[in-house]
């Protein structure tokens, strides 16, 4: 997500042209089975990496049946999920998180009908309504897996601003993102349900399977991860999309009957861009950052393996925010031509979170800098590919070098790779996106482009729908060119400067 530095470009362009608990949930429906294989979601990637597929380990399995009425509006869904014990020892709960009800975003989700393997099952929220803690009534053992079962209703604002405009209904796009109950990540420190601060990302999770239909007015399209097999049209006004993603951590979800389409092809991806009819000959230039971003960044890092690829028009106040198969723009930058370098940048960090994020996954809570970093330098490779060395360097010396500065000069300084929640706002956006990202061009400079543009490709290969590290990065850079990169790790992502 690219919310930080925009504010300070804006600037530069500018002076350049001038825990509460619940009732047990009781009601058991009998549970959809989920299907056991894996062709049903081959059609979301490429040919050539379809095998992805049988190389995963029990990733988790989400079938979603949606529902939207645009009148109230609101999402409907049945959930089923086929969730595999991955620790080594046994787990007395399984967690839900639930992002409709972030504080302050006007939206809500309730949940019922929730049962385990068929039977009843009790749940609590925790963490301001944001978690929901199912007991388990046997353990869950190590590689065994239990089908779970719930019921949700998500109440979406209208017209709202809270958690940068993320989450709303508005006249022209309903955009809902990661508002079906998820699954986060488990790890070392167990569960994670600490509540991410609103200028952060909100995800950790493993990369699953998705099997998605989604019925919506005729009238209005839908716009999603994933790749669409197939459209019912109901004969009662309502058309049925049936949508497949794999290997993805989570699943953004966008309606409209207003966004226009203009679309593009990379081998076998399609590239879209969604825009606003007033906004066409914007709509066509993001069409065009995008699709020169996924080809750089795949001729630099590893192949973008899905089929599809959307760039979206929203009306989100910020610079943008990445899904997996599809980014957010702001709708303000596409209608202001001063902010025409901001926009492309923006789209172009965007766009590399395919890779940093979405393939190689992070704790985008805890340890932030490990994507979004890595996002801001390959935006900046982006800048230096099409347009040359001299305006690559003019980038960074705007975007990264006097970011920080700023905040370094104004005694702010700090280490690159601690929790979101260890800044505030404006500091979160120097360290992270403006310190962080010279991590890497110092590193580079040290290894030479060769082994550096190596270290990527590596790093891409070896956690590719894995979860990476601060630790990871650092070792599969010196394992690529066999030296010591701590002293510039320690200067740049451990110890403020002097």
């Amino acid at each position: 997500m690219l919310k930080f530095i925009r504010r300070f470009w804006i600037v530069v362009l500018l002076l350049i042209t001038a825990c509460s608990p619940v009732a047990p949930i009781t009601s058991t429906p009998a549970p959809t089975a989920v299907v056991d294989d894996l062709a049903q979601y081959k059609p979301a990637l490429i040919t050539a990496d379809q095998n992805d597929l049988a190389q995963l380990d029990h990733p988790t399995r989400y079938n979603l049946t949606l529902q939207y009425d645009p009148a109230t509006p609101t999402l409907t869904g049945v959930e089923d999920v086929r969730f595999f014990n991955h620790q080594s020892a046994p787990l007395n709960e399984i967690y839900f998180r639930l992002f409709a009800n972030y504080p302050d975003s006007g939206g809500k989700i309730s949940v019922s009908h929730l049962s385990v393997d068929g039977a009843a099952a009790s749940a609590t929220l925790e963490t301001q309504n944001t978690a929901l803690r199912v007991g388990l009534s046997q353990p869950l053992a190590p590689r065994a897996e239990a089908d779970l079962h719930l019921d949700f209703v998500v109440t979406v604002p209208r017209d709202s601003t809270g958690h940068y405009a993320d989450f709303t209904a508005t006249d022209s796009v309903t955009t809902m993102p990661t508002v079906y109950p998820l699954i986060p990540a488990y790890d070392s420190q167990g569960w994670h349900t600490e509540l991410p601060p609103a200028y952060g990302d909100l995800v950790y999770a493993d990369a699953s399977l998705y099997a998605v239909t989604m019925t919506v007015p005729t009238t209005m399209t839908v716009i999603a991860s994933g790749t669409t097999t197939r459209k019912d049209d109901n004969n009662n006004g309502t058309t049925t999309w049936h949508i497949v993603g794999a290997p993805m951590r989570d699943f953004d979800l966008n309606v409209s009957a207003q966004l226009q389409k203009t679309s593009a092809t990379l081998g076998e991806t399609t590239v879209n861009s969604w825009y606003d009819p007033a906004d066409a000959d914007a709509g066509k230039s993001a069409l065009q950052f995008a699709t020169d971003a996924l080809r750089i960044f795949q001729n630099n890092f590893g192949t973008y393996p899905y089929r599809k690829f959307d760039v979206v028009e929203t009306p989100t106040t910020a610079g943008g925010i990445e899904y997996p198969t599809l980014v957010v723009v702001a709708r303000s930058l596409y209608r202001d031509p001063r902010n025409r370098q901001y926009f492309e940048f923006a789209t172009a960090h965007e766009v590399s979170h395919q890779w940093w994020y979405g393939m190689v996954g992070d704790d985008q809570v805890n340890q932030p800098w490990v994507d979004e970093a890595l996002a801001q330098y390959s935006a900046l490779i982006y800048e230096e590919d099409l347009y040359g060395k001299d305006a690559a360097h003019q980038v960074m010396r705007n975007n990264f070098i006097g970011l920080y500065n700023r905040a370094k000069n104004a005694g702010q300084d700090m280490p690159v790779n601690l929790p979101v929640a260890a800044y505030d706002e404006a500091t979160y956006g120097a360290i992270v996106y403006g310190k962080g990202p010279l991590f890497y061009d110092a590193i580079r400079t040290k290894m030479g482009d060769a082994l550096f543009f190596k270290f990527l490709q590596t790093y891409f290969q070896r956690y590719r729908y894995k979860i990476a590290t601060s630790d990871d990065i650092l070792k599969t850079a010196e394992d690529v060119c066999n030296c010591s990169l701590q002293n510039e790790y320690q200067e740049w992502i451990l110890s403020p400067q002097k």
